[in-house]
């Protein structure tokens, strides 16, 4: 009996800390302006997809525009602050809403494994170097899968704990 509870107790330890871990993962951001000290950005929405490194699960990235005066030392700072308030959310950085949704869309037909979604051309290569300025992710297996600040091309800017 004394054994039989103290396996339920550590079920339920695990559940409830899994259950933290995927409500942190799945907290977003309400689409609209947000404020990080100084700087004035906007949520612009959400999407999910499966990646193709990682095809056990779902990612749900939150889209951020920020103003295009931002630098990477500005960038680092609103990471840390979302990493701490919204652990396990990946973010995806603009500075241009111009050709977002055909990114997005680009971003999940290229990682589509069910063959449901529509192709789309990628945008503009300068407008994606000019206005993707960074994403938080952790799949970086180079630094065991830490939470980071990442280029868009997946190098680590700034590790976020």
């Amino acid at each position: 009996m004394k054994n039989t509870l103290k396996k339920l107790h550590f079920v339920i330890f695990l559940s409830f800390v899994f259950s933290g871990y995927s409500i942190a993962q799945n907290a977003q951001l309400s689409k609209g302006p947000i404020n990080f000290g100084r700087v004035q950005a906007e949520v612009w929405g959400s999407y999910e997809m499966t990646p193709m490194l990682f095809p056990r699960g779902i990612w749900k990235f939150c889209v951020i525009v920020v103003p295009r005066t931002v630098r990477q030392g500005d960038l680092i700072e609103i990471s840390k602050q979302l990493y701490s308030e919204h652990p396990g959310m990946r973010v995806r950085f603009f500075s241009d809403k111009e050709n977002i949704q055909q990114y997005v869309d680009r971003d999940i037909y290229v990682n589509d494994s069910t063959g449901t979604a529509r192709e789309v051309a990628f945008p503009d290569s300068t407008w994606v170097r000019n206005h993707l300025l960074g994403n938080i992710n952790n799949r970086s297996q180079q630094h065991s899968r830490q939470w980071m600040l990442e280029n868009r091309y997946g190098s680590m800017i700034q590790l976020l704990f």
